[in-house]
């Protein structure tokens, strides 16, 4: 009888240890990834290298009725396209209300738009922002490209790698994040965010007095709010899902995932994700 409850025993366990998966396979085409839904894994663990390469996060503030907005659009879809590869340079275009409050973008991102303008206290458009901090004058191309190669210059300690892949019409973005540090008391000075930017979005006519008809790099949406995510909560692997975030007027091919860490008390951004 003894032997007989041993082997039950030895049985009942041996069910539980192989029917619970400990880590589940992280196959995306395994989750039922709803249309207009983003999925997001993000993965931090410690890191082998005591510094990393720097990708540097552009930030550009502009409005489709501002007229000198053209020329630094020009600039930088020149260095985007020329200059600086994928991997080097990251650029996100907000939309601010002003001149004109009626921007499509403004009014599609609008409590992205007004948290990062209130973040910087941008007061002009165009205002280009480099990694947080450099401020270059807008219609300078050099002074924007020095400003891209002196920041590439600066080693992170952190590394950013995301993937993205469309399932269902939806999203399912990847992030793997290196750190040369884990303690939380280094990493509570740091938070993560995540956007969505439409590549390249053309109209048949003006949408504003700039007579401009093609914009790119325009945000769409910030997760997963505009505070963003605490770093000393990400150690491990994290999963955060969005219902109904790709509205269905955008063209899902041409959407690119964006994510940056940033210090939120001093506004540097310290990387960017390299894809």
């Amino acid at each position: 009888m003894k032997n007989l409850k041993l082997i039950l025993l030895v049985f009942i366990l041996t069910f539980f240890i192989v029917s619970c998966e400990t880590n589940p396979p992280s196959d995306p085409n395994k989750r039922d990834i709803k249309t207009g839904e983003v999925l997001i894994e993000v993965n931090l663990k410690k890191g082998i290298q005591s510094s990393y390469p720097r990708t540097v996060l552009l930030e550009d503030f502009a409005n489709v009725s501002c007229v000198p907005c053209v020329v630094s659009n020009r600039i930088l879809e020149s260095l985007e396209k020329y200059s600086f590869t994928s991997s080097k340079l990251k650029i996100i275009k907000f939309a601010t209300n002003f001149p004109s409050p009626v921007d499509p973008f403004y009014l599609v991102a609008k409590p992205f738009c007004d948290f990062r303008m209130t973040f910087y206290n941008i007061m002009f458009a165009p205002t280009i922002i480099i990694d947080g901090m450099m401020r270059p004058t807008p219609t300078d191309s050099n002074q924007i490209k020095n400003g891209i190669n002196q920041k590439l210059q600066t080693p992170s300690n952190f590394l950013i790698e995301l993937s993205q892949q469309k399932i269902n019409n939806g999203l399912f973005i990847k992030i793997d994040i290196s750190a040369n540090n884990i303690d939380s008391t280094f990493l509570s000075n740091y938070f993560l965010r995540t956007v969505l930017v439409e590549k390249e979005i053309e109209f048949s006519s003006p949408p504003g007095s700039s007579g401009e008809t093609k914009f790119f790099d325009v945000l769409r949406v910030m997760f997963p709010n505009n505070q963003g995510i605490n770093l000393k909560e990400l150690v491990g692997t994290n999963t955060f899902s969005y219902k109904n975030a790709i509205d269905t007027t955008w063209n899902i091919d041409n959407l690119k995932a964006i994510s940056f860490i940033q210090n939120n008390s001093t506004r540097e951004i310290a990387q960017s994700s390299n894809n």
